[in-house]
């Protein structure tokens, strides 16, 4: 798997698709930008959330007394109300550049920026150990805002990974049936209520799949569909993302 990762580029001379200055790199960021980008460090292994020096001295304390064997680490909310997902994997923290580009692909300004950062989530997947899924599934978008935007980018980062990864891609198999209004500024309660019987799945039933989505915010939306492919009959979905926010202040 880590072969895939070095041949994905090309090393002619190119430029920066960050500054614009000139790299050797077989990457279509330069050695600075690609390591000044803000990549996610230790983390949740459910929901991908950042973890705080106090809360990992916590943890710490806590495998001292219990196990020698080092366990996952697990935030207190996943601990509580463990959602219907395994794992979350994401590259970045949501936090500049990543925060200004995001938005920018969404908004038709940015789609170049697309295939580096799958890139990006790609390395991070293949530095780690995985179970690797048996498909790939895109979070979908409702067909009124696939129409007015002309595309779904958790699509095009799902389709780059499952042709690196070589692994089936699902598309069209969980839709988006409700149109529904934008997250961002609802309420935790608003944002479960605004989803209520917005997705449905007509897919086979498998072991394993793989979420694909550009941004975990409060993950109300992975929770509602995870729950729903495991509903389903699937035994174990997990979730790759581009990018984790930090916890609220």
């Amino acid at each position: 798997m880590l072969a895939i990762f070095k041949n994905i580029c090309t090393n002619n001379k190119h430029k920066c698709a960050l500054c614009g200055e000139s790299t050797h790199i077989s990457h279509p960021l330069c050695e600075n930008c690609l390591n000044d980008l803000p990549w996610l460090a230790t983390a949740c292994y459910v929901c991908a959330l950042p973890l705080s020096s106090e809360t990992l001295n916590i943890e710490a304390r806590g495998l001292e007394q219990t196990d020698s064997k080092q366990k996952p680490l697990i935030c207190g909310q996943c601990i509580k109300e463990p959602p219907a997902f395994s794992n979350t994997q994401a590259a970045f923290y949501y936090r500049f550049p990543i925060s200004a580009i995001i938005p920018k692909i969404k908004h038709h300004h940015g789609l170049h920026h697309t295939t580096w950062l799958a890139q990006c989530l790609l390395k991070r997947l293949l530095d780690r150990p995985q179970a690797w899924p048996e498909a790939i599934i895109p979070v979908p978008v409702h067909p009124f805002r696939l129409m007015s935007r002309g595309f779904n980018q958790s699509t095009m980062i799902a389709r780059y990974l499952s042709q690196q990864l070589k692994i089936p891609l699902l598309l069209n198999r969980l839709q988006k049936i409700k149109h529904t209004k934008s997250q961002s500024r609802l309420t935790a309660k608003q944002r479960r209520a605004n989803l209520d019987n917005a997705f449905s799945y007509n897919g086979p039933i498998l072991r394993h799949v793989v979420l694909i989505d550009d941004v975990v915010t409060t993950g109300t939306t992975i929770k509602e569909i995870s729950k729903i492919l495991k509903n389903s009959g699937i035994e174990r979905v997990d979730i790759w993302v581009i990018a984790r926010t930090p916890a609220p202040d």
